[in-house]
């Protein structure tokens, strides 16, 4: 390798850390005490800065869904089933559990509880989702265990097969977890590609080829403390995030879509708790309320930081697809910030005037 090359590399990820260092400080003063003014100029400026490398700005309307439904596309991501809401639920369900116990006299042909499912307008809206359709047989089962009739399982509604199956299909549901199944697949098509990111970005190739085994194996990509010839490492860890966000959904022709892989994708989590740091809720005329997102660049499924991710076409694998570059020099805007985040600090931080660590544009320690 030049000297060239090599210096080249090294001021790449002398930069990567200086972006790294700038971000992490800048999450820090976005989760303290610091003014509402403070706050707003330096979400400003971060929004150039993310802007920059090929994310947008979208407005959206802040409440497009119910909550019910909202719930729905959790469940099936998540794997788990919260938040049942009593207020939802229809008198006629409510009193055929109360009163499940008891034997009112009529019997019914097993032919009717399953009919009456499948006129569930509701329960055909919920199988939809892969983590629901996955549990209707059980579901069945345990509708005509509890001696629920099939009236009643014509009329339920979402929350009231929700409380049911968190109730009696619990165990089952959670067997399916959308998010963990999405982890394994973006591994299983993107393996090298994750490990060189991660690589190239200084995290150690044994943390880097570990995190990737659980990936694989477990669907999970959580950080975790990693002994190895007597050291001791670290590294990051990835959330799963909905690039098509949950509370407002769109291009889209149902629901479940947003838990689809070509809608998800999985972000370092400092990065993503910064994402929803940027995001905000604003008034336009007459003071109706839209909701300002920030939207991953195209194709983005995988996201080590702002400047650093894989792009991958999940609905066609074949196809090749180039991150697109920054659209100027992020030096510029990383510099803006912390020169505001230097300010801040001499105003709060550093009311003696003790010696600070300073940067340089490039991201190498002085």
């Amino acid at each position: 390798m030049s000297g060239k090359n090599r210096r080249e590399i090294k001021r790449a990820k002398q930069q990567i850390e200086y972006s790294d260092f700038i971000c992490d400080k800048a999450l820090k003063v976005l989760s303290s005490d610091t003014s509402a003014e403070t706050k707003n100029r330096l979400l400003e400026i971060l929004r150039s800065y993310i802007i920059n490398n090929n994310c947008s700005l979208q407005i959206a309307s802040a409440n497009p869904i119910s909550p019910e439904h909202k719930l729905l596309i959790r469940d099936d991501c998540n794997g788990n089933i919260s938040n049942v809401n009593s207020e939802y639920m229809s008198k006629k369900y409510i009193k055929a559990r109360r009163n499940s116990h008891k034997n009112d006299g009529n019997m019914y042909n097993i032919m009717l509880y399953d009919q009456a499912l499948k006129d569930s307008v509701y329960w055909a809206e919920m199988r939809d989702y892969p983590s629901y359709r996955s549990i209707e047989y059980p579901l069945l089962v345990h509708l005509i265990d509890q001696k629920i009739a099939p009236e009643v399982i014509k009329s339920m509604g979402i929350s009231d097969f929700r409380d049911f199956i968190k109730d009696f299909c619990y165990e089952e549901f959670a067997k399916y977890h959308e998010q963990k199944g999405f982890v394994k697949r973006f591994i299983r098509s993107n393996e090298d590609e994750f490990y060189e990111l991660l690589c190239s970005n200084a995290v150690h190739p044994e943390y880097a080829a570990a995190l990737i085994e659980n990936m694989r194996t477990k669907g999970n990509a959580e950080s975790f403390v990693l002994n190895y010839k007597g050291q001791t490492i670290t590294g990051p860890g990835f959330d799963v995030d909905h690039k098509n966000p949950v509370y407002c959904p769109n291009n889209i022709k149902s629901y479940h879509e947003v838990n689809h892989p070509r809608s998800l994708t999985i972000i370092e989590k400092n990065a993503h708790r910064l994402k929803h740091k940027l995001e905000r809720v604003i008034n336009i005329d007459n003071d109706i309320k839209m909701y300002e997102k920030i939207m991953l660049p195209s194709y983005c499924a995988a996201m080590l930081n702002f400047e650093n991710y894989i792009v991958y076409d999940f609905d066609n694998p074949k196809r090749q697809i180039v991150p697109q570059p920054p659209h100027a020099d992020n030096l510029i805007f990383l510099n803006k910030i912390g020169q505001f985040l230097e300010y801040i600090n001499l105003e709060s931080e550093n009311p003696r005037n003790k010696t600070k660590k300073q940067y340089i544009n490039k991201g190498g320690r002085q």
